[in-house]
C-alpha cells in the first residue's frame, strides 16, 4: 500500500514538474516600462499593450499566470504589440502626448474617464493618440482573439484604422483619447 502511494506521489510530482517546465519554457514575455514602451511603440509603429494592474488584485495575478504565460499569447503580442505594465497605485509620472500624468491620471486618460477596475488591458495606438480597453481577466484563447482584433486595426504605417467613437459593449469600452 505504501509503495502504491509512493508511486502515485512520484508520478504526480513528475507530471506537475513537466507541465510547469513546458508552460514556462516559452513564457518569457519581455515587459517594458511606460517610458521605454511608449518610445519603442512610436519608433516601431506598434500598438502599446498596457497591462494596468495592482499588487493586491487577485485576477491580475491569475492573468499573469494563466494568460500572459501562454505561448500563443506571447507570439501574438510579440508580433504586433509592445507589452507595458503599469501599477497606477504606485508613485510615478508618465509622459504621454507631451503631458505628464500620475498613474491614476494616465489610466483615466486612456479610459476616457471610464476606468472599470483591475486588471485592465489598454490597446494604445500612439500615432493616433487612440486607446481601447478590455476590463477584467481574460482567458488565453479569448485574449488571443482580442489581440487579433486590435492587430487588425493597425495599418502598416502604425496608424490605427478605427474611427475613434466611444462605444459601450457588454461592459467593455472602446474609447478614443480626446486631445
Amino acid at each position: 500500500m505504501k509503495k502504491n502511494i509512493l508511486i502515485v506521489a512520484v508520478l504526480l510530482i513528475t507530471f506537475t514538474l513537466s507541465t510547469n517546465a513546458q508552460k514556462t519554457a516559452n513564457s518569457d514575455l519581455k515587459w517594458y516600462s511606460w517610458e521605454e514602451g511608449y518610445k519603442l511603440a512610436k519608433d516601431d509603429g506598434k500598438i502599446m499593450l498596457v497591462d494596468a494592474y495592482t499588487d493586491w488584485c487577485h485576477w491580475c495575478k491569475v492573468m499573469d499566470d494563466k494568460t500572459y504565460s501562454q505561448e500563443s499569447v506571447i507570439k501574438a503580442i510579440e508580433a504586433d504589440f509592445v507589452p507595458i505594465k503599469i501599477n497606477p497605485e504606485k508613485a510615478g509620472k508618465y509622459k504621454y502626448d507631451g503631458k505628464e500624468y500620475s498613474g491614476k491620471q494616465l489610466t483615466a486618460k486612456l479610459a476616457n474617464d471610464k476606468f472599470g477596475g483591475y486588471p485592465t488591458t489598454f490597446f494604445v495606438f500612439p500615432a493616433k493618440s487612440e486607446s481601447h480597453m478590455e476590463v477584467g481577466y481574460l482567458k488565453a484563447d479569448v485574449f488571443v482573439e482580442k489581440l487579433a482584433k486590435y492587430a487588425a486595426m493597425q495599418d502598416k504605417k502604425g496608424k490605427g484604422k478605427t474611427k475613434g467613437k466611444t462605444v459601450k459593449e457588454k461592459g467593455k469600452s472602446k474609447v478614443k483619447i480626446n486631445k
